[in-house]
Formats: C-alpha cells, sequence, structure tokens
C-alpha cells in the first residue's frame, strides 16, 4: 500500500500543469493540424465553426450544394445549401450568416442593413432576379458551384403617378 502511494506522488509531480490558455492554445493547434492534414477540411479557415464543419461534412456527402456569390470588388463568397428545400428566403439568410461570419474574421465591426440590401438590390442567377422568397432555388436552375450576383434594381419613378393614369385610361 506504501508503494502505491509512493508511486501516486511521484506520478503528480511529474505530470504538467498547464494555465488554461495554455490548454486553449494546444487544443487550437491540435485542431488546426487535423484540419490541415484532412483533405475534406483543408480549405477551411482555422477558427472554423461548427456549422461551417457540418456543411462541408454535406457537401462531401451530397446532402448540400455550395453556391458562390459574387460581391464585385469583394472577396467570392461560398454559401453551402440544401439542394432540395431551400426557399430564396432561405438563400440570403444563408448569404446573411456567412456574410456575417466573413467580416468577423476581417475583424470589420459594421453592421449591415439586410432591409436596405434587400431593398436596394436583386440577388440574381444567370441574369434572372431570384424575386419570389417563397420559392424553392430549383425552380430558378440553380444547382452545385452556380455563381449568384447582387444586381442592383431598377427604380421605378412616379409608380403612383403611372399607376393613376393607367385607371384613368381604363375607365375612359
Amino acid at each position: 500500500m506504501a508503494e502505491e502511494i509512493k508511486n501516486l506522488n511521484e506520478e503528480s509531480n511529474n505530470e504538467a500543469h498547464f494555465s488554461h490558455e495554455e490548454l486553449v492554445k494546444l487544443t487550437q493547434e491540435a485542431i488546426d493540424k487535423i484540419i490541415e492534414s484532412d483533405p475534406l477540411f483543408s480549405g477551411l479557415p482555422s477558427d472554423v465553426t461548427t456549422e461551417e464543419l457540418k456543411s462541408q461534412t454535406a457537401v462531401a456527402q451530397g446532402q448540400a450544394i455550395t453556391l458562390y456569390l459574387n460581391r464585385g470588388e469583394l472577396p467570392r463568397l461560398s454559401i453551402v445549401v440544401s439542394p432540395n428545400s431551400t426557399t430564396v428566403l432561405d438563400l440570403k439568410k444563408a448569404i446573411k450568416r456567412q456574410t456575417t461570419l466573413a467580416l468577423c474574421r476581417e475583424r470589420v465591426k459594421k453592421k449591415i442593413s439586410w432591409k436596405h440590401v434587400w431593398k436596394k438590390y436583386d440577388l440574381c442567377f444567370d441574369g434572372v432576379p431570384l424575386n419570389n422568397d417563397n420559392e424553392n432555388i430549383k425552380n430558378y436552375g440553380i444547382a452545385n458551384k452556380v455563381e449568384l450576383q447582387y444586381v442592383k434594381k431598377r427604380r421605378e419613378k412616379n409608380k403612383i403617378g403611372v399607376k393613376l393614369a393607367e385607371d384613368n385610361l381604363k375607365n375612359f
């Protein structure tokens, strides 16, 4: 019994003691090595989120597709969504999440008014605006690895005046 206690004391003296910060750093380094060595996850950033890991796995298993959003001068944004049940509104929400994540990674503290974005711009695929939020993206012909872009909406001047003139002509 005394020998066992002596062995336990020696083991506890040989153990390394780490601070919380050191353990976090070691864990992050280990995760980075795992991600870098795995061909499926090698393109992901070191501060990858659980959602991004799940999305990448779903793409590899054929359960999700990757769409690319061309943002003009800004880097192209990868959006992962389900190919079957995704509506235009779901796609817009995914764009919002990915844009917010990209801004956080770039340490940009800027609030985007998405109401303003969708009021001023259409999300387009192949020149066709995705106007109906309830429409499935498949109905627009959107498939894996296609490119979407923002297109500034055309402003309709005198919308009320035109409507009144049309109504007057009908009654004439």
